[in-house]
Order: structure tokens, then C-alpha cells, then sequence
């Protein structure tokens, strides 16, 4: 099963014939034309390119060569690529290979450019990704046969989780992203300590520190995977009668000299692991003048504002809406906590720990969804822990078959068939975008867009009855919340008024401001009550009932003003119209309005779905707001509601 899924990586990998949709124009004339790499994967495949060929890390040249598509070089300036080290400095050796072999090819006549920038030199340099995906896969399977037992489990769920979630894609169609690299190094570090639990002797110190610095250079906030060995100290120190070594806490010098070593390798592994992460401080040093730093903007993470539930079940690239199975591999980490053994507890407490952890990192970031992204591309890192939870769902279940005394052989037509569905889905989803197609999966409903017969017959049917089931619970609070149906959760979430430039700051921001079309059809999807369809025309919406209710989401937690233009429908009576205006309750304008006019508001931190809500009586509609779209009965209309940073 695990070499059949190796297997298939490979071919796709192989298969992978990217080129821009444009095979023979040489590259290296200035325009941005891809090979294998693309967008982000382009600036980090210029980064080796730079360090190999240029000995250095300025990237004028090789942007003004290659193409520079996000314009990071601009007159006046350091042209500078905010990403990590680690990947670039895995493919120096790989593309010094290509090099030397494009030399010796080009002596019987291939005519490879010498430039660097080829599919001959990408397509080994990125290999890595392929290799890194199947090694991560393996390092779960060790761990998960260690803690729980058995072959078939571990096998089923590495092929599993191989093929059924955001690694495949990472590992195949676009390898020059350095999330199969991720899944890699944090499966080395993690697998490590799994496999080397209980010791706190120095060799375990060097090993743990080492992987820990090498999967930070891949992605800085891989740091926090040492979470692991502080839930595993604080176990240790509950019970420091008992050495992780063999040896009593007596015979090691008394309990507290005990705590006191776990204390210091616990200390070692996190002082070491920054010493092996020191090149990545020297390049932003290098790069941005800085020794530490956020390439992207002090904006680009927002600790007070985590967007769990979105990243988790958003239909816009959800970690678990879009793939179940790791919905189901974090689940079975719980079970694995609550059933397992005692030494297979704190694996699973540790594991399950870096989850949490790399889960709230990833949402404190500004767009939480990762842009174009094939699901939660930037958790590809928890790739082990998965394969470890996901085996414990099937380890369970062959205790059960055991226990009914059924045949094996229903264990492996169940586990194929139930584990296949999702393998199924995604390489559905997959497909599409061979030859380099980016992930551009928007909002709106997650079943069938893109997946067709026969899957789509079954899991329509279930979509229409539940919406997506693996956005429970977060569509049903979502439902109760706003009084609508489960199936609105997928139109709404991830669609924002207002995403700035990602290094935005509050000084860069202040006195911008975005309008949001309330009176437009494309917001129908944010209407809750009492108001009529958008009109394109107008670009109003006329409230149908005494009170009106809308979802305003927001990404922003900067202070803004908010301005909501309005026009009365004053009937026939021709008195003005009593308005008033709710933020989340709170009343914030009252006004009676005789003409059409804007009224405004404060705002500060109100990140995530809002309920704006106007209140105005209704009348017969005049002939002046009847021309202007009004209902035969109506209140108010809404027109634009603008944003303006303060």
C-alpha cells in the first residue's frame, strides 16, 4: 500500500510538465515566464539560484533575468524575497549537481542554458519536495507502529494522509513551495522525539536541538514544535521519582537534581535549536538590515485576533472542510490520548500539543486562508501527527473486528473503501491542476465544484441535507448564531470588505478606505433579514421589514470609521424617517433622515462576522424611490458601506 502511494508521487511528480503553458521560449530575457516554479516557489528557487551562481544575496539580477511578478525590486531600493533560508540552502548542493550535469550534457549535444533557470536543473533541485513528502510519511508510519503496534494501521493512514490531503499537491504539481520540505523537517524533529522519549542525556539534547533549528530554517514557526518537550518535562517533573533512563531519581542525585537536569536538556534543545537556526538570522541581516525579523510586516500576524474556526472549517481552504482526513487524524489523537497506553498518552499529548500550537500560529496570520493555497498549505508541518491519529482510528478499529471475531478481510475492504472516498476526492481536486494550475478555491459551497460523478451523486444529497458535514461545528454555531442555514457558512467565510498589501502598517493604512457594495447582488450571501435582493443597477437594498439584518465581515482590528450611505423612503406622508443603526448590538446612529445622506461610526478590533442592523418603519413606496428599485412596502436603502482606517 505505502510503495503503491510512493509510487504514485513519483509519477505525478515525473508527470509535472509546468512550463507556463510555454515549453519553448528560452528563459532569462526578463520576463517572469515559469519553469517548475511559480510565484512564492520562483523567489525561493532565485534564492539558491543567487547563492550558487552569485555567491551572494541580492536578487536585482536575477529578478531583472528571471522576471519579478510580485515586483519585490523597485528604483531606489534593496530588492529584497522575504522567505526562509532553509529551502534555498537544500537546493544549492541539488542544483550543483544539475550544473555539473548540464556541463556534461551539453558536450554530447543537449544545449541546456547554463543559467540555472531550466526545467532540467528545477526538476532535480525541486525532487526534494517528492522525496521530503514520502520521508515525512515514513517518519509518521515509524511512530505510529512504535506507539501503537501493528503494520497494516500505520500503513494504511501514511497512504492515507499521503494522498488525501495538501501534500500531494505540495510534493507533485507544485514542488518549488516548501511545504513537503515543511511536513519533512517537522516530521524529523517530531518523529525523533517520539521514537526517543524518556531520555534526557546529552546525545538526545544534540539530536532534538539539531532537527528542531533545521525544520526552523524551513519555516521559522516550526520553533514552536518544541512544545513537545515541554509537555513532556512538565510530565516528567510531576513524577521526578522515575528517570525517563532507567535510572531512579535517587540513584541520579535525589529528585530535585532530577528536575534540575530535565530542566537544562529542555533549556539545551531550545538554545541549540536557535545556534542551528543562526543562518537564517545572518540572511535577514543580510536581506533587511535586521538580525530579527518579519519579512512580511509587523501587521502580518495579529496574536489577539486567531481565526480558528475559519482556518479549520472555512470553505475558503479549511484544514479540515476540505480535507477529512485530518479532521479525522486530529480526532484520533484524542482518542489516542484517552485510550492509549500510558507511554502512547504523552505522545499523543505532545503531538496534539504542536498541533494547537501550529493551528493558532496559522490563524493570528492576516489572510489565514494562505491566498492561493490547495487547503492549509502551511500546516503540511503536522503531516506526522496525523498519520499517528489516523492510525489510531484503524488500530481501534481492528480491536473491534477482533472482538466481533469478524474476518480481517472486512477490516481492509472497509479501511479501503472509507479511506479511498477521501483519497478519491482529493486527487479529484488535485488533477485539475496539473502543469503548475495555482489553487484558486474562493468561497462558496464546498460540494460539487469541482468533484464530479460518481462522488458528487453521494455527497450531494448530504451537502443539501447538513452543508458540509466536516464544518461541524463551526457551520452549526455559525447557524445558531445568525439564524440561518448550515450551508451559509461556506458562502460567507473568507470574503472580506477589505485585505490590504500584506506588510501593511496602522501609519501606511491610516486615511485609506475600501467601499463595500451592501446594495449589490454579490452581497446577497451576507443578508439575514428583512431585505430585498442587491440591484445592480441602483446598487440598493431596500429593507423589507421593520428591522434589517446584514453580516459584515472584517479583517481588520485597526480603529476605522465606518460610513454607511442610506436613503429614506419617506411615503406618502412626506415626514422624515426615524433610522437607527446597530453594530453588534449597540446602538450607534439614531437619526431622522429626510434625505438620502451617509451616517458614520466607530470601530476598533471588531475582527470576524459583525451584525449590522437598521431598524426604520415601512411605508408605501413613493414614485421617486419606486424609480430608484424600492418595493411596493418599504424602509430604507442601503448603499455602500465605506471603510476608512483612522
Amino acid at each position: 500500500m505505502l510503495a503503491a502511494a510512493f509510487l504514485a508521487i513519483g509519477l505525478m511528480y515525473c508527470g509535472n510538465r509546468d512550463m507556463g503553458g510555454d515549453p519553448h521560449t528560452p528563459r532569462g530575457d526578463g520576463v517572469y515566464r515559469p519553469v517548475l516554479a511559480r510565484g512564492d516557489g520562483h523567489l525561493s528557487f532565485l534564492m539558491a539560484r543567487s547563492l550558487l551562481f552569485d555567491g551572494d544575496l541580492r536578487f536585482e539580477n536575477d529578478l531583472a533575468r528571471f522576471g519579478d511578478p510580485f515586483r519585490n525590486a523597485a528604483p531606489g531600493r534593496r530588492a529584497t524575497i522575504p522567505h526562509p533560508i532553509g529551502p534555498p540552502l537544500l537546493w544549492v548542493p541539488l542544483l550543483a549537481v544539475a550544473q555539473a550535469g548540464a556541463v556534461v550534457a551539453n558536450v554530447f549535444g543537449a544545449d541546456i542554458a547554463l543559467h540555472g533557470y531550466t526545467q532540467w536543473h528545477q526538476r532535480i533541485a525541486f525532487s526534494s519536495s517528492a522525496l521530503a513528502a514520502i520521508l515525512a510519511i515514513c517518519l509518521g508510519v515509524a511512530v505510529a507502529r512504535r506507539t501503537l503496534g501493528g503494520g497494516y494501521a500505520p500503513a494504511y493512514a501514511g497512504a492515507a494522509i499521503l494522498l488525501g490531503t495538501s501534500l500531494t499537491y505540495y510534493a507533485t504539481f507544485m514542488p518549488s513551495y516548501a511545504h513537503a520540505l515543511d511536513a519533512a523537517g517537522a516530521g524529523g524533529f517530531l518523529a525523533a522525539w517520539a521514537l526517543t522519549l524518556g531520555r534526557w542525556d546529552r546525545r538526545r539534547v544534540l539530536l532534538l536541538g539539531s532537527l528542531l533549528g533545521v525544520a526552523a530554517l524551513v519555516r521559522t514557526q516550526e520553533l514552536a514544535l518544541g512544545v513537545v518537550v515541554a509537555v513532556e518535562a512538565a510530565v516528567t517533573l510531576a513524577r521526578p521519582g522515575v528517570a525517563g533512563d532507567g535510572a531512579s531519581g535517587a540513584a541520579s542525585g535525589g529528585p530535585w537534581r532530577w528536575r534540575a537536569r530535565v530542566l537544562g536538556a529542555s533549556a539545551a534543545i531550545a538554545a541549540l535549536a536557535m545556534v542551528v537556526l543562526l543562518p537564517q538570522a545572518l540572511a535577514w541581516n543580510e536581506v533587511f538590515g535586521q538580525w530579527t525579523s518579519l519579512p512580511q510586516g509587523p501587521s502580518y500576524t495579529r496574536p489577539l485576533y486567531p481565526r480558528v474556526a475559519e482556518l479549520l472549517f472555512a470553505a475558503r481552504n479549511g484544514w479540515f472542510a476540505v480535507h477529512p482526513l485530518a479532521y479525522a487524524g486530529a480526532l484520533g489523537l484524542v482518542v489516542l490520548l484517552v485510550r492509549g497506553p500510558t507511554p502512547a498518552r504523552l505522545v499523543a499529548g505532545g503531538l496534539l500539543a504542536a498541533l494547537g500550537v501550529q493551528v493558532y500560529l496559522n490563524s493570528i496570520i492576516l489572510d489565514w486562508w494562505a491566498q492561493a493555497s490547495f487547503g492549509q498549505r502551511r500546516l503540511c508541518s503536522m503531516t506526522l501527527p496525523l498519520v499517528v491519529g489516523l492510525a489510531a482510528w484503524l488500530h481501534l478499529g481492528a480491536a473491534l473486528l477482533r472482538r466481533l471475531a469478524w474476518p480481517r478481510l472486512v477490516g481492509h475492504v472497509a479501511v479501503v473503501v472509507g479511506c479511498g472516498w477521501f483519497v478519491a476526492w482529493n486527487l479529484a481536486r488535485v488533477w485539475p491542476l496539473r502543469a503548475g494550475r495555482a489553487a484558486q478555491f474562493g468561497v462558496g459551497p464546498a460540494c460539487c465544484r469541482v468533484v464530479g460523478p460518481p462522488l458528487a451523486w453521494l455527497a450531494q444529497p448530504v451537502y443539501d441535507a447538513l452543508g458540509n458535514p466536516f464544518a461541524l461545528p463551526a457551520s452549526a454555531w455559525f447557524s445558531w448564531r445568525f439564524g440561518v442555514q448550515l450551508q451559509r457558512w461556506d458562502l460567507v467565510q473568507g470574503d472580506y470588505p477589505w485585505l490590504p498589501p500584506m506588510d501593511y502598517t496602522r501609519d501606511s493604512l491610516r486615511g485609506q478606505s475600501v467601499a463595500w457594495p451592501l446594495g449589490r447582488p454579490r452581497t446577497d450571501r451576507h443578508a439575514l433579514r428583512g431585505l430585498g435582493a442587491g440591484d445592480a443597477k441602483n446598487g440598493l437594498r431596500w429593507t423589507t421589514a421593520p428591522v434589517a439584518e446584514m453580516i459584515v465581515p472584517n479583517l481588520l482590528p485597526e480603529p476605522m470609521e465606518l460610513t454607511l450611505r442610506l436613503l429614506p423612503n419617506l411615503g406618502p406622508s412626506g415626514r422624515g424617517k426615524a433610522v437607527a443603526v446597530r453594530w453588534n448590538g449597540r446602538l450607534v446612529v439614531e437619526q431622522v433622515l429626510t434625505e438620502e445622506r451617509e451616517v458614520s461610526w466607530r470601530i476598533a478590533g471588531d475582527v470576524g462576522d459583525n451584525r449590522l442592523s437598521v431598524q426604520a418603519a415601512l411605508d408605501d413606496a413613493t414614485s421617486d424611490v419606486t424609480a430608484r428599485g424600492a418595493p411596493r412596502r418599504a424602509g430604507v436603502a442601503l448603499g455602500e458601506l465605506r471603510f476608512t482606517a483612522r
